[in-house]
């Protein structure tokens, strides 16, 4: 084969790779909380990170009523709220309660959008003091998926020291949130 049609050849593939890469739908996963500020921050966070996206993004914001507060609005839909886009492209999980919760439906939504995770990257957009215990949650519900961690700096006086207490949890909460699936 000469060098000319070796280079044709190269570069239309480089062209198919790049069409592709283009093509990959980033899903701006946020997660839900109950505190109005931290949920803004994370909200806002995402925003600000999917300006510099490429290409295509949809919301996944996820997020029910935690207790028994009867007529509350969801944090799914509070988080609504803040996304000015105009887009149909949002996602709210009003059903999630927790974080592994929060994954197990992504997981079920995912499975159903898309054929194959090459077709998609997945961003999540938690707090700072959350990214260890959901890290730990996501790699027990998603195995072998990558993902991407944006993180809000938004906190509460206990925060930090909660999420101790949540982290002894961790086995409990995927194995209960996989039993509802």
């Amino acid at each position: 084969m000469n060098q000319i049609k070796m280079w044709k050849i190269l570069l239309i593939l480089q062209l198919i790779y790049l069409n592709y890469a283009l093509s990959l739908t980033t899903i701006m996963v946020v997660l839900g909380n109950q505190m109005k500020e931290i949920q803004k921050d994370r909200v806002l966070t995402a925003i600000e990170y999917s300006k510099n996206l490429e290409n295509d993004h949809l919301w996944y914001l996820s997020g029910g009523v935690k207790g028994c507060v009867e007529d509350e609005i969801t944090e799914a839909s509070s988080m609504r709220g803040y996304i000015n886009e105009k887009t149909n492209k949002i996602i709210l999980d009003n059903q999630a309660t927790n974080t592994a919760e929060n994954f197990v439906n992504l997981k079920k939504w995912l499975s159903i959008i898309y054929k194959s995770n090459e077709e998609y990257e997945i961003v999540i957009t938690t707090s700072e003091y959350h990214k260890v215990r959901a890290l730990k949650i996501f790699e027990g519900i998603f195995k072998n998926q990558n993902s991407v961690w944006n993180l809000s700096k938004e906190s509460c006086m206990f925060c930090w020291s909660d999420e101790t207490t949540h982290m002894k949890n961790i086995g409990n909460d995927i194995k209960n949130a996989l039993k509802n699936e």
